[in-house]
């Protein structure tokens, strides 16, 4: 059956002081309801917010455009919040200095102020590792520094914001749009504000609303955000120079794209990615970005996100939205994950004749901000007395003991499962002490996140079970929880990934970057805790209950 539209409301402005035009309008088949949100950015502005001064833009270089870092992954089934000392801030140069060698979007923005012909402003950066919600007093500090920054800076012709998309704050489950109303409040409704973000991002429609522009990144694992700071670094520039009038819909398909199926070089987000990508060569079309969603918060918006900006037409951007809305929801019973549990999963590695196989841990996944210390894949890994493994936890405390043992020391551990009850139990395991390291690594290709260097805090490597040569395994522990998105985090520690017969990552797809180029296989493994991709919707309070995953 044809889907046919009915307006909603032929018009409405947001409560924004008559700045956004909003046309609300929602596609009905006998299967779906796809609601899309239209933003229309007037041209003609008001003046903004207590006389806050606004560079004319002449069109003329050079224009001076800001650029700003606030990120952080929140998982709400993570019971211990993230603080502010969490955070690693930078300011002024040292946002420069720190991102130039990375494969960051905020390096496209570096790299986009040359060619496109503008003058960088560097404001402030601000990023913790994924974890729990943000305290109240970590999300108003680093905003309030994020504006009183951008209010000291002006005038500007612009600003570049790099937020996650998944931050979730005390009294904010939608942070980054709160964050982005706010700025866009201080800075007023005609000025330039383009925002990135994560792939994994829960797209609130009115951060949609109030940015010029939102473009997220089009690869998991995530290789391409240099290029997408580049592109928003155009984007910006364009529309200060009035060369473009960037107009955006918005579509929010009723479905939950499970992060199992996120890999866009396979499964059923390749054919998506693809169409917006081949879309964004058509006439009238400035960008189109898909956001997969993050299932690991439960907030009002959770679920995947099309994004389509058109350059002032309307139609044109609402039009290409609602197709892809429909392609996505005609996946959705690609969607259902069928996962091997742990002791499934060790027996087919197991039975490899090819080496070494990989396992990734999803209940694990340290990037979604799950603990790092679950023991469940190593509990089976020791049950069913596998050889050549090397499994890593984060364990302070085990590290110490490793520490006072001393390389060749014996050690009698308990380890893992300390800091919540949902990754397995705390296991008693001996060995000796094979390596003590600072931790530190660099990476120098393209991964996962786009860092150059990774810090696990102090570590140790224990030979456990070691009986002859390619017995038992290798467990590392570290002291700073980090996602496995390099290879050097094992290489670092003196192990050859090639001579091991099993390698476990706590991730999703994330780690398959640094993991694909060694391993014979990739085996996802469905395991419990923080982010878990079997939690029913009885354990949701905020999302959507008509996603179709839930009403099957």
């Amino acid at each position: 059956m044809k889907a046919r539209r009915r307006e909603l409301d032929d018009f409405y402005c947001l409560p924004l002081a008559g700045r956004i035009g909003v046309r609300l309008s929602v596609v009905y088949n006998p299967l779906q309801i796809i609601a899309t949100l239209i933003f229309v950015r007037r041209t003609v502005s008001p003046p903004p917010p207590d006389g806050l001064p606004v560079r004319p833009t002449t069109g003329e270089p050079p224009m001076r455009i800001a650029i700003a870092n606030f990120t952080h992954e929140s998982n709400t089934f993570v019971a211990a919040p993230t603080p502010l000392d969490a955070f690693h801030i930078y300011r002024g140069q040292d946002v420069i200095d720190h991102y130039t060698p990375t494969f960051h979007e905020v390096a496209g923005y570096i790299a986009g102020a040359e060619e496109y012909d503008f003058t960088l402003v560097p404001l402030f950066s601000a990023n913790a590792t994924p974890g729990g919600a943000l305290t109240n007093e970590a999300y108003e500090t680093l905003v309030g520094e994020l504006l009183t920054s951008i209010r000291a800076a002006m005038p500007l012709d612009g600003l570049l914001l790099a937020l996650h998309g998944a931050m979730v704050a005390e009294g904010f489950p939608q942070a980054d749009g709160e964050t982005v109303r706010r700025v866009r409040e201080l800075v007023g409704a005609g000025f330039p504000l383009v925002v990135t973000h994560d792939y994994h991002g829960n797209v609130p429609p009115g951060l949609v609303a109030d940015a010029t522009g939102l473009i997220i990144y089009k690869t998991c694992p995530h290789i391409d955000q240099r290029e997408r700071g580049v592109e928003a670094a155009e984007l910006v520039a364009r529309t200060a120079r009035r060369d473009v009038q960037p107009v955006s819909a918005i579509v929010k398909p009723p479905v939950i794209f499970n992060i199992a199926f996120h890999n866009t070089n396979s499964g059923p987000m390749k054919p998506l990615m693809d169409a917006a990508i081949a879309l964004e060569k058509q006439p009238g079309i400035l960008s189109v970005s898909i956001a997969a969603g993050y299932q690991y918060a439960d907030v009002p918006w959770m679920g995947p996100s099309i994004v389509v900006i058109a350059d002032g037409d309307i139609a044109l951007a609402q039009r290409e939205a609602e197709r892809l809305g429909e392609m996505m929801w005609a996946s959705r019973e690609q969607l259902i994950p069928r996962i091997p549990k742990a002791a499934e999963a060790v027996a087919m590695a197991m039975a490899s004749s090819q080496w070494p196989v990989s396992l990734f841990e999803l209940g694990d996944n340290v990037g979604g901000g799950s603990a790092g210390d679950a023991t469940i894949v190593l509990e089976e890994l020791l049950r069913q007395k596998a050889d050549g493994w090397v499994v890593t936890l984060y364990d302070p405390e085990s590290v110490a003991h490793c520490v006072a043992a001393g390389i060749g020391g014996r050690v009698d551990l308990r380890t893992g499962g300390k800091l919540d009850k949902q990754h397995g139990p705390t296991l008693s395991v001996s060995g000796r002490v094979r390596t003590l390291h600072d931790g530190t690594f660099e990476e120098t290709e393209r991964r996962h996140g786009g860092a150059r260097y990774g810090d696990q805090g102090l570590a140790a490597v224990v030979e456990v079970n070691r009986t002859g040569p390619g017995k038992g395994g290798l467990l590392i522990l570290n002291s700073l929880r980090i996602p496995p998105m390099s290879i050097h985090q094992i290489t670092c520690m003196g192990i050859q990934p090639q001579q091991q017969k099993i390698l476990v990552a706590k991730g999703a797809v994330a780690p398959r970057a640094a993991y694909e180029p060694v391993s014979s296989r990739i085996i996802e493994v469905d395991t419990a805790g923080a982010t878990s991709i079997s939690r029913p919707a009885e354990e949701f309070a905020q999302a959507r209950k008509d996603l179709y995953e839930w009403r099957r």
